[in-house]
């Protein structure tokens, strides 16, 4: 099997072997100034211990561009 980590979780969870049991999928995320879960952004895997995968939202977008210019 491929690295995973990184990858966005759909993908990531294609890599897997056929019959391969799926493993526990846990989002984390940093709390927004409004205390309400992130929905925005791509799910990547950034930590997998044994059956068990953590995943957080990044927004991949392109940068917004500075206002100080």
């Amino acid at each position: 099997m491929e690295s995973v980590l990184g990858r966005p979780v759909r993908e990531a969870l294609s890599s897997l072997p056929e019959g391969a049991e799926a493993p526990r999928i846990i989002e984390t995320a940093a709390p927004r100034r409004d205390g309400q879960t992130r929905q925005e952004g791509t799910l990547r895997v950034v930590a997998c211990r044994e059956s068990v995968w953590i995943a957080a939202r990044f927004l991949d977008g392109t940068p917004r561009k500075s206002e100080e210019a």
